[in-house]
């Protein structure tokens, strides 16, 4: 039966010695949260001091690299406009969510399917002080 083959695949997969109480997928689960619930001071949590973000158009500045204040500066303007149009909650729903740990290094990739086009993003978060940070953000849309 099904339930049989999907414990047994997870008792099958590797479990890396170094496993921590701090995993990134808690940390790119409450960034989600956080980012859905457009909190600008816990939004900005997430992100190191070093950060860059690639954004993918539309309201966003044109530039391919931002310094962290320019970038968070970006994302508080985005949710002010959309709070002011009456919106409490952004919908963001991860398709196809992987999560890659390399050490102090997580790769995030996900899809967000949109009515006229696919967003594609990737984070890189590093283990620091105080969990993981994220030290860039990678966004882009394409054609459905």
């Amino acid at each position: 039966d099904m339930r049989k083959i999907l414990v047994l695949s997870l008792l099958l997969l590797p479990v890396p010695l170094h496993a921590s109480g701090d995993p990134p997928e808690q940390a790119v689960a409450q960034f989600l949260d956080a980012f859905r619930a457009m909190e600008p001071a816990r939004f900005d949590s997430f992100f190191a001091p070093d950060a860059t973000v690639f954004f993918p158009d539309g309201r966003f500045p044109t530039n391919r690299l931002l310094p962290r204040a320019e970038a968070l500066a970006a994302f508080h303007g985005f949710f002010e406009s959309l709070k002011v149009q009456g919106l409490t909650r952004l919908q963001i729903d991860p398709v196809d969510l992987r999560i890659e740990r390399f050490g102090d290094v997580a790769v995030v990739t996900f899809l967000l399917k949109g009515a006229e086009s696919m967003g594609r993003r990737t984070m890189v978060f590093t283990k620091a002080e105080g969990g993981w940070r994220i030290v860039h953000l990678y966004a882009s849309r394409s054609a459905p």
